[in-house]
Protein backbone atom coordinates (compact mmCIF):
# COMPACT_ATOMS: atom_id res chain seq x y z
CA UNK A 1 0.00 0.00 0.00
CA UNK A 2 1.23 3.38 -1.02
CA UNK A 3 0.24 5.29 1.79
CA UNK A 4 -1.61 5.66 5.15
CA UNK A 5 -4.67 7.31 3.77
CA UNK A 6 -4.90 4.58 1.30
CA UNK A 7 -4.65 1.80 3.72
CA UNK A 8 -7.65 3.70 6.26
CA UNK A 9 -9.90 4.53 3.12
CA UNK A 10 -9.74 0.61 1.99
CA UNK A 11 -10.43 -0.60 6.19
CA UNK A 12 -13.19 1.78 6.30
CA UNK A 13 -14.75 0.69 2.67
CA UNK A 14 -14.32 -3.12 4.02
CA UNK A 15 -15.62 -2.47 8.20
CA UNK A 16 -18.89 -0.35 6.47
CA UNK A 17 -19.36 -3.28 3.65
CA UNK A 18 -23.21 -3.88 3.89
CA UNK A 19 -24.38 -7.58 5.59
CA UNK A 20 -27.11 -9.22 5.24
CA UNK A 21 -28.99 -11.77 7.20
CA UNK A 22 -32.38 -13.19 7.42
CA UNK A 23 -34.63 -13.65 10.58
CA UNK A 24 -37.64 -14.78 9.23
CA UNK A 25 -41.29 -13.91 7.48
CA UNK A 26 -44.80 -12.84 8.83
CA UNK A 27 -47.12 -11.13 6.96
CA UNK A 28 -45.60 -10.48 3.64
CA UNK A 29 -42.50 -9.70 4.39
CA UNK A 30 -38.98 -10.74 4.88
CA UNK A 31 -37.26 -9.57 7.98
CA UNK A 32 -33.77 -9.23 8.27
CA UNK A 33 -30.76 -7.67 9.55
CA UNK A 34 -28.49 -5.22 7.93
CA UNK A 35 -25.55 -2.99 9.19
CA UNK A 36 -26.07 -1.23 5.39
CA UNK A 37 -26.81 2.28 7.54
CA UNK A 38 -23.98 1.75 9.57
CA UNK A 39 -25.66 -0.17 12.63
CA UNK A 40 -26.77 -3.04 13.13
CA UNK A 41 -30.39 -2.97 12.77
CA UNK A 42 -34.14 -4.93 11.35
CA UNK A 43 -35.34 -3.95 8.61
CA UNK A 44 -38.38 -5.71 6.51
CA UNK A 45 -38.75 -6.26 2.50
CA UNK A 46 -42.49 -6.26 1.64
CA UNK A 47 -42.29 -9.36 -1.10
CA UNK A 48 -45.29 -7.62 -2.92
CA UNK A 49 -43.79 -3.94 -3.69
CA UNK A 50 -39.65 -5.18 -3.28
CA UNK A 51 -39.35 -2.19 -1.26
CA UNK A 52 -37.54 -2.25 2.52
CA UNK A 53 -38.12 -0.30 5.94
CA UNK A 54 -36.66 -0.06 8.35
CA UNK A 55 -37.82 -1.23 12.14
CA UNK A 56 -35.47 -0.67 14.59
CA UNK A 57 -32.74 2.44 14.60
CA UNK A 58 -29.15 2.82 16.09
CA UNK A 59 -28.07 -1.16 16.62
CA UNK A 60 -29.90 -3.91 18.07
CA UNK A 61 -28.51 -5.93 20.71
CA UNK A 62 -30.90 -8.71 21.01
CA UNK A 63 -33.51 -10.82 18.62
CA UNK A 64 -36.75 -12.99 19.16
CA UNK A 65 -37.85 -15.15 16.61
CA UNK A 66 -40.14 -13.70 14.16
CA UNK A 67 -44.35 -15.90 14.30
CA UNK A 68 -45.51 -16.00 10.79
CA UNK A 69 -48.60 -15.10 12.86
CA UNK A 70 -48.09 -12.03 14.42
CA UNK A 71 -47.20 -8.75 12.25
CA UNK A 72 -44.92 -7.67 15.27
CA UNK A 73 -40.66 -7.47 15.87
CA UNK A 74 -39.66 -7.91 19.26
CA UNK A 75 -35.57 -6.92 20.02
CA UNK A 76 -34.07 -5.17 22.63
CA UNK A 77 -31.76 -2.16 22.72
CA UNK A 78 -28.53 -0.94 25.50
CA UNK A 79 -29.94 1.51 26.94
CA UNK A 80 -26.46 1.87 29.58
CA UNK A 81 -23.69 2.78 26.49
CA UNK A 82 -22.26 -0.44 26.17
CA UNK A 83 -22.68 -1.92 29.79
CA UNK A 84 -25.25 -4.37 28.32
CA UNK A 85 -28.39 -3.32 30.59
CA UNK A 86 -31.34 -3.57 27.86
CA UNK A 87 -35.08 -3.36 27.57
CA UNK A 88 -37.43 -4.58 25.09
CA UNK A 89 -39.08 -2.97 22.03
CA UNK A 90 -41.75 -4.18 19.98
CA UNK A 91 -42.30 -2.65 16.29
CA UNK A 92 -44.91 -3.87 13.86
CA UNK A 93 -43.45 -4.91 10.46
CA UNK A 94 -44.05 -2.18 8.75
CA UNK A 95 -41.74 -0.58 11.42
CA UNK A 96 -44.68 2.20 11.79
CA UNK A 97 -45.72 2.19 15.83
CA UNK A 98 -42.01 1.16 17.72
CA UNK A 99 -43.24 0.62 21.39
CA UNK A 100 -40.97 0.30 24.63
CA UNK A 101 -41.76 -2.39 27.26
CA UNK A 102 -40.66 -0.28 30.54
CA UNK A 103 -41.85 -2.91 32.76
CA UNK A 104 -38.87 -4.80 33.23
CA UNK A 105 -36.00 -2.94 34.83
CA UNK A 106 -32.77 -2.82 32.20
CA UNK A 107 -30.87 -6.37 32.49
CA UNK A 108 -28.44 -8.31 30.66
CA UNK A 109 -30.91 -10.52 28.22
CA UNK A 110 -29.62 -14.26 27.72
CA UNK A 111 -32.40 -15.31 25.23
CA UNK A 112 -35.36 -14.48 24.06
CA UNK A 113 -38.58 -15.57 22.83
CA UNK A 114 -41.92 -14.22 21.82
CA UNK A 115 -44.96 -17.09 20.91
CA UNK A 116 -46.82 -14.31 19.15
CA UNK A 117 -48.61 -12.54 21.72
CA UNK A 118 -46.13 -12.46 25.11
CA UNK A 119 -42.54 -12.55 25.75
CA UNK A 120 -40.11 -14.37 27.44
CA UNK A 121 -36.55 -13.94 28.00
CA UNK A 122 -33.77 -15.27 30.49
CA UNK A 123 -31.57 -12.00 32.21
CA UNK A 124 -28.67 -11.54 34.84
CA UNK A 125 -28.77 -8.92 37.10
CA UNK A 126 -25.49 -7.93 39.46
CA UNK A 127 -27.06 -10.57 41.94
CA UNK A 128 -29.21 -13.28 40.20
CA UNK A 129 -30.94 -14.68 37.23
CA UNK A 130 -34.40 -15.02 36.02
CA UNK A 131 -37.00 -15.76 33.46
CA UNK A 132 -39.44 -12.85 32.67
CA UNK A 133 -42.75 -12.88 30.91
CA UNK A 134 -43.93 -9.86 29.65
CA UNK A 135 -46.25 -8.36 27.05
CA UNK A 136 -46.10 -5.92 24.16
CA UNK A 137 -48.90 -4.07 25.19
CA UNK A 138 -47.37 -3.34 28.67
CA UNK A 139 -46.85 -5.68 32.04
CA UNK A 140 -44.07 -8.00 33.15
CA UNK A 141 -43.96 -10.68 35.34
CA UNK A 142 -40.67 -12.45 37.15
CA UNK A 143 -41.38 -16.17 36.87
CA UNK A 144 -38.58 -18.11 37.90
CA UNK A 145 -35.05 -17.26 39.49
CA UNK A 146 -32.42 -19.78 39.26
CA UNK A 147 -28.51 -19.49 40.88
CA UNK A 148 -26.75 -20.98 37.36
CA UNK A 149 -26.05 -20.10 33.53
CA UNK A 150 -29.23 -20.39 31.54
CA UNK A 151 -30.19 -19.04 28.19
CA UNK A 152 -33.69 -19.28 26.66
CA UNK A 153 -34.09 -20.25 22.86
CA UNK A 154 -37.74 -20.75 22.10
CA UNK A 155 -41.01 -19.65 23.10
CA UNK A 156 -44.43 -21.01 21.95
CA UNK A 157 -47.64 -23.01 22.63
CA UNK A 158 -47.23 -22.24 26.72
CA UNK A 159 -43.98 -23.49 27.57
CA UNK A 160 -40.52 -21.52 27.65
CA UNK A 161 -37.26 -23.66 27.01
CA UNK A 162 -34.05 -23.14 26.70
CA UNK A 163 -30.24 -24.71 28.06
CA UNK A 164 -28.32 -24.22 31.08
CA UNK A 165 -25.68 -25.96 33.37
CA UNK A 166 -28.29 -26.79 35.76
CA UNK A 167 -26.89 -29.49 37.78
CA UNK A 168 -24.05 -27.92 38.34
CA UNK A 169 -21.61 -30.37 36.28
CA UNK A 170 -19.47 -27.74 34.00
CA UNK A 171 -18.70 -29.70 31.37
CA UNK A 172 -22.91 -30.77 30.54
CA UNK A 173 -25.76 -28.95 29.57
CA UNK A 174 -29.20 -29.77 30.62
CA UNK A 175 -32.67 -28.25 28.93
CA UNK A 176 -35.20 -27.00 30.43
CA UNK A 177 -38.96 -26.66 30.29
CA UNK A 178 -41.27 -24.20 31.59
CA UNK A 179 -44.61 -24.90 31.19
CA UNK A 180 -46.72 -21.37 32.18
CA UNK A 181 -50.13 -23.67 32.60
CA UNK A 182 -48.30 -25.13 36.05
CA UNK A 183 -45.67 -22.84 36.81
CA UNK A 184 -43.22 -25.46 36.66
CA UNK A 185 -39.37 -25.66 36.37
CA UNK A 186 -38.45 -28.77 34.84
CA UNK A 187 -34.78 -30.04 34.14
CA UNK A 188 -34.16 -32.58 31.30
CA UNK A 189 -31.31 -34.61 30.54
CA UNK A 190 -31.43 -37.97 28.58
CA UNK A 191 -28.13 -38.45 30.09
CA UNK A 192 -26.50 -36.61 33.22
CA UNK A 193 -23.18 -35.64 31.83
CA UNK A 194 -24.38 -34.89 28.39
CA UNK A 195 -24.08 -31.41 26.43
CA UNK A 196 -27.94 -30.91 25.24
CA UNK A 197 -28.38 -27.87 23.18
CA UNK A 198 -30.71 -25.12 21.55
CA UNK A 199 -34.59 -26.77 22.12
CA UNK A 200 -37.30 -25.58 20.04
CA UNK A 201 -40.97 -26.62 21.07
CA UNK A 202 -43.84 -26.96 18.75
CA UNK A 203 -47.21 -28.60 20.53
CA UNK A 204 -45.73 -31.65 22.48
CA UNK A 205 -42.46 -32.15 21.36
CA UNK A 206 -39.14 -30.42 22.03
CA UNK A 207 -36.21 -30.46 19.27
CA UNK A 208 -32.57 -30.52 20.66
CA UNK A 209 -29.12 -31.58 20.06
CA UNK A 210 -27.41 -33.93 21.87
CA UNK A 211 -24.37 -36.10 22.79
CA UNK A 212 -26.29 -38.40 24.89
CA UNK A 213 -25.75 -41.30 22.64
CA UNK A 214 -21.90 -40.63 21.34
CA UNK A 215 -21.49 -38.02 18.97
CA UNK A 216 -23.79 -35.01 18.57
CA UNK A 217 -27.48 -35.78 17.10
CA UNK A 218 -31.10 -34.53 16.47
CA UNK A 219 -33.89 -35.64 18.91
CA UNK A 220 -37.45 -35.04 19.20
CA UNK A 221 -39.14 -35.26 23.34
CA UNK A 222 -42.35 -36.14 23.32
CA UNK A 223 -43.44 -33.84 26.61
CA UNK A 224 -46.15 -35.76 26.82
CA UNK A 225 -44.95 -39.83 26.78
CA UNK A 226 -41.78 -38.22 28.07
CA UNK A 227 -39.82 -40.27 25.54
CA UNK A 228 -37.59 -39.56 22.93
CA UNK A 229 -37.94 -39.82 19.53
CA UNK A 230 -35.67 -39.78 16.28
CA UNK A 231 -36.96 -37.46 13.68
CA UNK A 232 -38.13 -38.92 10.43
CA UNK A 233 -36.89 -37.60 7.29
CA UNK A 234 -39.00 -37.66 4.11
CA UNK A 235 -35.24 -37.32 2.24
CA UNK A 236 -32.35 -38.89 2.95
CA UNK A 237 -29.50 -36.50 1.13
CA UNK A 238 -28.35 -35.68 5.11
CA UNK A 239 -27.44 -39.12 5.31
CA UNK A 240 -23.77 -38.93 3.27
CA UNK A 241 -22.16 -36.62 5.59
CA UNK A 242 -20.75 -37.06 9.29
CA UNK A 243 -21.67 -33.60 11.49
CA UNK A 244 -19.67 -32.93 14.32
CA UNK A 245 -22.29 -30.06 15.51
CA UNK A 246 -25.63 -28.40 14.48
CA UNK A 247 -25.59 -25.14 13.34
CA UNK A 248 -29.30 -24.10 13.57
CA UNK A 249 -32.95 -26.21 13.66
CA UNK A 250 -36.50 -25.42 13.57
CA UNK A 251 -39.25 -26.40 12.42
CA UNK A 252 -40.68 -24.72 9.15
CA UNK A 253 -44.40 -23.10 9.39
CA UNK A 254 -45.64 -26.72 7.50
CA UNK A 255 -43.89 -28.71 10.48
CA UNK A 256 -41.13 -30.30 8.57
CA UNK A 257 -37.66 -29.84 10.08
CA UNK A 258 -35.12 -27.91 9.05
CA UNK A 259 -31.22 -27.95 10.03
CA UNK A 260 -27.71 -26.69 9.26
CA UNK A 261 -24.70 -29.21 9.89
CA UNK A 262 -21.76 -28.48 10.09
CA UNK A 263 -18.18 -30.05 10.08
CA UNK A 264 -14.52 -28.45 9.86
CA UNK A 265 -16.23 -25.21 9.59
CA UNK A 266 -18.20 -25.65 6.55
CA UNK A 267 -22.11 -26.15 6.41
CA UNK A 268 -24.84 -27.93 4.58
CA UNK A 269 -28.28 -27.44 4.84
CA UNK A 270 -31.50 -29.42 4.53
CA UNK A 271 -35.24 -29.61 5.06
CA UNK A 272 -36.96 -32.58 5.85
CA UNK A 273 -33.86 -34.25 4.83
CA UNK A 274 -33.52 -32.92 1.14
CA UNK A 275 -30.01 -30.85 0.66
CA UNK A 276 -30.68 -27.41 0.19
CA UNK A 277 -27.80 -26.46 -2.55
CA UNK A 278 -25.39 -23.54 -1.53
CA UNK A 279 -21.82 -22.59 -2.61
CA UNK A 280 -18.80 -23.25 0.21
CA UNK A 281 -18.95 -21.64 2.72
CA UNK A 282 -21.31 -21.27 5.74
CA UNK A 283 -25.12 -21.01 6.36
CA UNK A 284 -26.18 -19.15 9.73
CA UNK A 285 -30.31 -19.66 9.37
CA UNK A 286 -32.74 -20.10 6.64
CA UNK A 287 -36.44 -19.50 6.34
CA UNK A 288 -39.15 -21.24 3.76
CA UNK A 289 -41.52 -19.14 2.26
CA UNK A 290 -43.97 -21.62 0.45
CA UNK A 291 -41.67 -23.24 -2.25
CA UNK A 292 -38.64 -21.19 -1.75
CA UNK A 293 -36.06 -20.90 0.99
CA UNK A 294 -33.92 -17.63 2.17
CA UNK A 295 -30.30 -18.54 3.39
CA UNK A 296 -27.59 -16.46 4.85
CA UNK A 297 -24.22 -17.46 3.95
CA UNK A 298 -21.07 -16.42 3.86
CA UNK A 299 -17.40 -17.11 3.82
CA UNK A 300 -13.84 -16.03 4.97
CA UNK A 301 -14.03 -14.36 1.67
CA UNK A 302 -17.12 -13.13 1.21
CA UNK A 303 -19.40 -11.16 3.00
CA UNK A 304 -23.15 -12.38 4.98
CA UNK A 305 -25.89 -12.25 1.87
CA UNK A 306 -29.02 -13.71 2.00
CA UNK A 307 -30.03 -16.04 -1.02
CA UNK A 308 -33.29 -17.29 -2.63
CA UNK A 309 -33.20 -21.03 -3.29
CA UNK A 310 -36.41 -22.69 -5.19
CA UNK A 311 -36.86 -25.94 -2.91
CA UNK A 312 -37.77 -27.81 -6.42
CA UNK A 313 -35.47 -26.99 -8.81
CA UNK A 314 -32.59 -26.26 -6.22
CA UNK A 315 -31.88 -22.86 -8.55
CA UNK A 316 -30.61 -20.05 -6.45
CA UNK A 317 -30.13 -16.14 -6.98
CA UNK A 318 -29.33 -13.65 -4.44
CA UNK A 319 -31.87 -11.88 -2.84
CA UNK A 320 -29.74 -9.00 -0.87
CA UNK A 321 -26.04 -9.05 -2.51
CA UNK A 322 -22.56 -7.72 -1.00
CA UNK A 323 -19.89 -7.45 -3.20
CA UNK A 324 -16.67 -7.19 -2.12
CA UNK A 325 -14.88 -4.10 -4.15
CA UNK A 326 -12.22 -5.42 -6.27
CA UNK A 327 -9.02 -3.47 -5.00
CA UNK A 328 -10.56 -5.69 -1.37
CA UNK A 329 -11.21 -8.71 -3.11
CA UNK A 330 -7.88 -8.67 -4.91
CA UNK A 331 -6.22 -8.43 -1.42
CA UNK A 332 -7.54 -11.39 -0.44
CA UNK A 333 -5.35 -14.89 -1.08
CA UNK A 334 -5.92 -18.63 -0.83
CA UNK A 335 -7.82 -20.17 1.59
CA UNK A 336 -6.77 -23.20 3.40
CA UNK A 337 -8.65 -25.31 6.22
CA UNK A 338 -5.21 -27.60 7.84
CA UNK A 339 -4.58 -28.98 10.87
CA UNK A 340 -1.75 -28.89 12.87
CA UNK A 341 -0.19 -30.94 16.29
CA UNK A 342 -0.05 -29.27 19.43
CA UNK A 343 2.99 -30.25 21.84
CA UNK A 344 0.64 -32.93 23.40
CA UNK A 345 0.26 -34.62 20.20
CA UNK A 346 -3.29 -32.95 19.76
CA UNK A 347 -4.45 -32.32 16.45
CA UNK A 348 -5.54 -28.52 16.17
CA UNK A 349 -8.03 -27.34 13.01
CA UNK A 350 -7.30 -24.30 11.62
CA UNK A 351 -7.36 -21.78 8.72
CA UNK A 352 -4.94 -20.18 6.88
CA UNK A 353 -5.74 -16.45 4.92
CA UNK A 354 -3.44 -15.49 2.91
CA UNK A 355 -2.38 -12.49 1.76
CA UNK A 356 -2.29 -11.46 -2.26
CA UNK A 357 -0.68 -8.45 -0.99
CA UNK A 358 2.60 -10.17 0.58
CA UNK A 359 6.00 -12.16 -0.26
CA UNK A 360 5.87 -16.05 1.28
CA UNK A 361 7.61 -15.68 3.77
CA UNK A 362 5.85 -12.14 5.02
CA UNK A 363 4.21 -10.06 7.90
CA UNK A 364 1.63 -13.23 9.65
CA UNK A 365 -0.72 -12.59 12.25
CA UNK A 366 -2.22 -15.41 14.73
CA UNK A 367 -5.42 -14.26 15.22
CA UNK A 368 -7.55 -15.86 18.19
CA UNK A 369 -11.17 -16.28 18.39
CA UNK A 370 -12.97 -15.21 21.19
CA UNK A 371 -15.22 -17.36 23.50
CA UNK A 372 -13.55 -19.62 24.32
CA UNK A 373 -16.29 -22.02 23.48
CA UNK A 374 -16.72 -20.39 19.62
CA UNK A 375 -14.57 -20.83 16.47
CA UNK A 376 -13.24 -19.81 12.90
CA UNK A 377 -15.19 -21.45 10.52
CA UNK A 378 -15.24 -20.07 6.77
CA UNK A 379 -18.15 -17.65 7.50
CA UNK A 380 -17.01 -13.23 7.38
CA UNK A 381 -14.94 -11.90 9.94
CA UNK A 382 -14.64 -8.26 9.30
CA UNK A 383 -11.50 -8.63 11.60
CA UNK A 384 -9.94 -11.18 9.93
CA UNK A 385 -10.30 -9.49 6.35
CA UNK A 386 -8.90 -6.46 7.79
CA UNK A 387 -5.50 -8.08 8.36
CA UNK A 388 -5.48 -9.88 5.48
CA UNK A 389 -6.48 -7.46 3.09
CA UNK A 390 -3.60 -5.17 5.01
CA UNK A 391 -0.49 -7.40 4.08
CA UNK A 392 -0.65 -10.24 6.66
CA UNK A 393 -1.05 -13.52 6.34
CA UNK A 394 -3.68 -15.03 8.91
CA UNK A 395 -3.70 -18.59 11.03
CA UNK A 396 -6.93 -18.51 12.42
CA UNK A 397 -6.26 -21.73 15.41
CA UNK A 398 -9.24 -23.58 16.74
CA UNK A 399 -7.55 -24.02 20.03
CA UNK A 400 -8.92 -26.83 22.66
CA UNK A 401 -12.47 -25.51 23.86
CA UNK A 402 -13.32 -24.26 20.15
CA UNK A 403 -16.66 -25.33 19.14
CA UNK A 404 -17.40 -27.59 16.33
CA UNK A 405 -14.77 -30.37 16.68
CA UNK A 406 -16.48 -32.41 19.44
CA UNK A 407 -17.68 -32.01 22.98
CA UNK A 408 -14.80 -33.77 24.02
CA UNK A 409 -12.63 -31.60 22.18
CA UNK A 410 -14.95 -28.35 23.28
CA UNK A 411 -14.38 -29.55 27.14
CA UNK A 412 -10.59 -29.69 26.83
CA UNK A 413 -10.14 -25.98 28.20
CA UNK A 414 -12.57 -26.49 31.21
CA UNK A 415 -10.54 -26.36 34.22
CA UNK A 416 -7.63 -24.96 32.31
CA UNK A 417 -7.57 -21.55 30.56
CA UNK A 418 -4.38 -20.50 29.50
CA UNK A 419 -2.90 -23.89 30.00
CA UNK A 420 -3.24 -25.91 27.06
CA UNK A 421 -5.14 -23.69 24.82
CA UNK A 422 -2.41 -21.33 25.17
CA UNK A 423 0.04 -24.32 23.90
CA UNK A 424 -2.16 -24.57 20.87
CA UNK A 425 -1.88 -20.81 19.96
CA UNK A 426 1.65 -20.65 20.34
CA UNK A 427 1.93 -23.79 18.11
CA UNK A 428 0.27 -21.68 15.49
CA UNK A 429 2.77 -19.36 15.53
CA UNK A 430 5.58 -22.49 14.78
CA UNK A 431 3.06 -24.20 12.31
CA UNK A 432 2.78 -20.56 9.99
CA UNK A 433 6.75 -20.14 9.75
CA UNK A 434 7.23 -23.98 9.29
CA UNK A 435 4.83 -23.89 6.05
CA UNK A 436 7.20 -21.24 4.96
CA UNK A 437 4.09 -17.81 5.55
CA UNK A 438 5.62 -15.85 8.12
CA UNK A 439 8.48 -13.94 8.88
CA UNK A 440 7.75 -11.78 11.68
CA UNK A 441 4.39 -13.08 13.47
CA UNK A 442 2.27 -11.13 15.79
CA UNK A 443 -0.68 -12.24 18.21
CA UNK A 444 -4.48 -10.15 17.95
CA UNK A 445 -7.62 -11.36 19.33
CA UNK A 446 -10.84 -9.88 20.96
CA UNK A 447 -12.67 -10.79 24.04
CA UNK A 448 -11.06 -14.21 25.02
CA UNK A 449 -8.72 -14.21 22.33
CA UNK A 450 -7.54 -10.65 23.83
CA UNK A 451 -7.07 -12.03 26.93
CA UNK A 452 -4.87 -14.51 25.08
CA UNK A 453 -3.01 -11.99 23.23
CA UNK A 454 -2.52 -10.87 26.60
CA UNK A 455 -1.16 -14.10 28.43
CA UNK A 456 0.86 -15.30 25.32
CA UNK A 457 2.94 -12.10 25.06
CA UNK A 458 4.43 -12.93 28.38
CA UNK A 459 4.33 -16.59 28.78
CA UNK A 460 5.89 -17.24 25.24
CA UNK A 461 7.63 -13.58 24.99
CA UNK A 462 10.45 -14.67 22.62
CA UNK A 463 7.63 -15.87 20.12
CA UNK A 464 6.22 -12.68 19.20
CA UNK A 465 7.34 -9.18 17.66
CA UNK A 466 4.29 -7.41 18.52
CA UNK A 467 0.49 -8.00 19.80
CA UNK A 468 -2.93 -6.70 19.87
CA UNK A 469 -5.43 -6.87 22.82
CA UNK A 470 -8.60 -6.30 22.40
CA UNK A 471 -11.08 -6.38 25.18
CA UNK A 472 -9.30 -8.52 27.04
CA UNK A 473 -8.68 -9.59 30.24
CA UNK A 474 -5.73 -8.82 32.84
CA UNK A 475 -6.95 -10.47 36.07
CA UNK A 476 -9.30 -12.93 37.17
CA UNK A 477 -9.92 -12.20 40.54
CA UNK A 478 -10.66 -8.41 39.98
CA UNK A 479 -12.44 -9.31 37.20
CA UNK A 480 -15.03 -11.88 38.96
CA UNK A 481 -15.73 -9.36 41.79
CA UNK A 482 -16.53 -6.60 39.09
CA UNK A 483 -19.00 -9.16 37.02
CA UNK A 484 -22.56 -9.94 37.44
CA UNK A 485 -24.06 -12.83 38.18
CA UNK A 486 -23.75 -14.62 34.58
CA UNK A 487 -20.33 -13.57 34.36
CA UNK A 488 -19.47 -14.65 38.01
CA UNK A 489 -20.79 -18.43 37.01
CA UNK A 490 -19.09 -18.13 33.75
CA UNK A 491 -15.78 -17.62 35.48
CA UNK A 492 -16.59 -20.43 37.74
CA UNK A 493 -17.85 -23.02 35.11
CA UNK A 494 -14.63 -21.84 32.85
CA UNK A 495 -12.15 -22.59 35.70
CA UNK A 496 -14.45 -25.45 37.09
CA UNK A 497 -14.12 -23.80 40.49
CA UNK A 498 -10.60 -23.81 40.65
CA UNK A 499 -9.49 -20.48 41.76
CA UNK A 500 -6.43 -21.56 42.74
CA UNK A 501 -5.70 -21.03 38.99
CA UNK A 502 -6.40 -17.48 38.75
CA UNK A 503 -3.34 -15.75 39.60
CA UNK A 504 -1.13 -18.18 37.58
CA UNK A 505 -3.56 -17.53 33.94
CA UNK A 506 -3.71 -13.85 35.17
CA UNK A 507 -1.47 -11.94 32.60
CA UNK A 508 -0.72 -8.73 34.96
CA UNK A 509 1.28 -11.12 37.43
CA UNK A 510 3.69 -11.61 34.36
CA UNK A 511 4.19 -8.32 33.06
CA UNK A 512 8.08 -8.30 33.53
CA UNK A 513 8.37 -10.86 30.56
CA UNK A 514 7.08 -8.69 28.40
CA UNK A 515 9.27 -8.10 24.97
CA UNK A 516 6.79 -7.38 22.46
CA UNK A 517 5.27 -4.12 21.48
CA UNK A 518 1.62 -4.79 22.70
CA UNK A 519 -1.17 -2.37 21.77
CA UNK A 520 -4.32 -2.38 23.69
CA UNK A 521 -8.24 -1.55 22.18
CA UNK A 522 -10.33 -1.53 24.88
CA UNK A 523 -14.64 -0.33 25.02
CA UNK A 524 -14.69 1.87 28.05
CA UNK A 525 -18.21 1.07 29.28
CA UNK A 526 -17.27 -3.11 28.66
CA UNK A 527 -19.20 -5.49 31.50
CA UNK A 528 -17.61 -8.88 30.03
CA UNK A 529 -13.89 -7.70 30.34
CA UNK A 530 -13.88 -4.52 32.65
CA UNK A 531 -11.74 -1.94 31.62
CA UNK A 532 -10.41 -1.33 35.11
CA UNK A 533 -7.56 -3.84 35.49
CA UNK A 534 -6.40 -3.29 32.05
CA UNK A 535 -5.48 0.51 33.12
CA UNK A 536 -3.58 -1.24 36.54
CA UNK A 537 -1.68 -3.19 33.83
CA UNK A 538 -1.05 -0.09 31.79
CA UNK A 539 0.31 1.24 34.73
CA UNK A 540 2.34 -1.60 35.81
CA UNK A 541 3.71 -1.51 31.66
CA UNK A 542 4.78 2.53 32.12
CA UNK A 543 6.68 2.25 35.42
CA UNK A 544 8.70 -0.92 33.52
CA UNK A 545 8.69 1.26 30.28
CA UNK A 546 7.89 -1.04 27.94
CA UNK A 547 6.21 0.06 24.04
CA UNK A 548 2.29 0.06 24.39
CA UNK A 549 -0.38 2.05 22.36
CA UNK A 550 -3.80 2.06 24.44
CA UNK A 551 -6.56 2.91 22.56
CA UNK A 552 -9.70 3.15 25.12
CA UNK A 553 -13.03 3.51 23.21
CA UNK A 554 -15.25 6.17 24.67
CA UNK A 555 -19.14 4.99 25.79
CA UNK A 556 -19.34 1.26 24.07
CA UNK A 557 -19.06 -1.68 25.64
CA UNK A 558 -17.87 -5.19 24.59
CA UNK A 559 -20.37 -6.06 21.98
CA UNK A 560 -19.77 -3.97 19.11
CA UNK A 561 -23.30 -3.17 17.25
CA UNK A 562 -21.94 0.43 15.21
CA UNK A 563 -19.96 0.14 12.22
CA UNK A 564 -18.19 3.21 13.21
CA UNK A 565 -16.78 1.72 16.52
CA UNK A 566 -15.56 -1.06 15.04
CA UNK A 567 -13.46 0.95 12.87
CA UNK A 568 -11.84 2.43 16.05
CA UNK A 569 -10.62 -1.51 16.96
CA UNK A 570 -9.39 -1.92 13.40
CA UNK A 571 -7.30 1.08 12.48
CA UNK A 572 -5.52 1.05 15.55
CA UNK A 573 -4.35 -2.86 15.33
CA UNK A 574 -3.90 -2.72 11.61
CA UNK A 575 -1.52 0.66 11.83
CA UNK A 576 0.29 -0.98 14.87
CA UNK A 577 1.27 -4.21 13.30
CA UNK A 578 2.02 -2.26 10.04
CA UNK A 579 4.88 -0.25 12.32
CA UNK A 580 5.78 -3.50 14.21
CA UNK A 581 5.78 -6.30 11.42
CA UNK A 582 6.80 -4.73 8.32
Amino acid sequence: MSSIAEKLKILETLVKLPSYRVIGYTHGHIVYSSNVEGTIDIWSLNMNTKRSVKISKGGIHSLAPVRPKSPLIVYTYDVSKGKELQQVFVNDVEGKNEVKIEDMPPRRVLGIGFDGETIALATASKGSMELWLLRPKGGAEMLYNINAIVFVTDYNDGKIVGQGILKGNPRAYEIFIYDLSKSEFIIYTPKDGSVNKNPKVRDNYVLFSTTAFGDEKLVLYNLETGKLEEPRFTYDDYKKYAFTEYVEFDWTPEGKIWFIGKRNGRTKAFIDGREIPMPEGFSEYLVQVNDKVYVTHSSLANPPQIYEVNINTGEYNVLFKSELPNEIASRIGKVHFVEYTSKDGLKIPAFIIESNTSPKPGPAVVYVHGGPWAEVADRWSVLITSLVVSGFHVIAPNFRGSTGYGEHFRRLNIGDPGGGDLVDVVKAAEFIKEKGLASKVAIMGYSYGGYMAFLALVKSPEVWSAGVAGAGIVDWEESYELSDAFFKQFINVLFDNKRELWSDRSPIHFVKNLRAPICIIHPQNDTRTPLRPVLRYVMKLLELGRTFELHVIPDIGHAIRNMDDLLKIVMPAVTFLDKYLK
